[in-house]
């Protein structure tokens, strides 16, 4: 196993509990120990953990920039599948809209260039990507998210407003069959669904991280929405899968 997939794995773990052991790595990874102890140490040399004994803690001094990386570590490869087959749907000479989040920073990443798009986002990093790239870009103003760097309030929401797409891209915290899609600010879930009231077509980028899980805000989504998740979402919850499909379009990326 290369040592990318590892550090998702080692970072996926940590995510789910503050502190783990090598044992608990070794059982759930299927390596040796002395490679589990040698990516330790690289991931505490990104400031991505903190090496304990016997094993490893989530880092209790991290910065925005950090805390930001952890997440666009966390099941990478996934967001870039999802991310890579939704490039596709993007048409040319089009304004569309962008959320902040880390599976919606790998489309940026992979946006035509050529295509002449405008792209109008409320993340501070992706603007920044996508200025690099050379395509054109609205950032909505306002307050900050810290951790996110995500900008999200009514300052935000009334700029979106006056904005129309032709699509909306956007990422989500949690899908649960019973409480629907959720997020983590009521800003930012207010934001979601303006931005999907002014778009023509509407996709939502999630990985299988987000199958079961229930954050604090609810997000309504119109029945033209499209949700696209990577395929291991069916093998880890076919159940769930199967009874999510019945309620939105989903598509499986393989």
């Amino acid at each position: 196993m290369l040592f990318q997939h590892r550090k998702e794995k080692i970072l996926e773990r940590l995510a789910e509990k503050s502190t783990i052991s090598i044992q608990e790595l070794e059982t759930a990874i299927g390596v040796s120990e002395s490679t589990l102890r040698r990516d330790l140490v690289a991931l505490e040399k990104e400031g991505l953990l903190k090496r304990v004994h016997g094993g490893a803690t989530t880092p209790t001094n991290l910065n925005k920039e950090q805390k930001m990386a952890q997440k666009e570590s966390i099941n990478q490869s996934a967001k870039i599948k999802v991310a890579k087959h939704v490039s596709t749907l993007v048409e040319k000479e089009t304004q569309v809209y962008i959320d902040a989040g880390t599976t919606t920073l790998e489309l940026v990443r992979l946006l035509p260039t050529e295509k002449n798009l405008k792209l109008v986002t409320n993340g501070i990093d992706h603007a920044l990507l996508a200025l690099n790239r050379g395509i054109e870009v609205t950032l909505l103003g306002g307050m900050v998210k810290r951790n996110t760097h995500a900008i999200a309030d009514m300052t935000a929401y009334k700029q979106l407003s006056k904005i129309n797409f032709s699509a909306s891209f956007m990422g989500m915290n949690g899908l649960h069959e019973n409480q629907g899609l959720t997020t983590t600010n009521i800003d930012e879930a207010t934001l979601k669904e303006c931005a999907m009231d002014q778009s023509q077509n509407i996709y939502l980028l999630m990985d299988d991280t987000k199958i079961d899980q229930v954050y604090e805000f609810k997000v309504d989504l119109p029945t033209s929405a499209k949700i696209f998740i990577n395929q291991e979402a069916a093998t880890k919850h076919p159940q769930k899968i199967k009874k999510l499909k019945v309620k939105y379009d989903i598509e499986m990326i393989e």
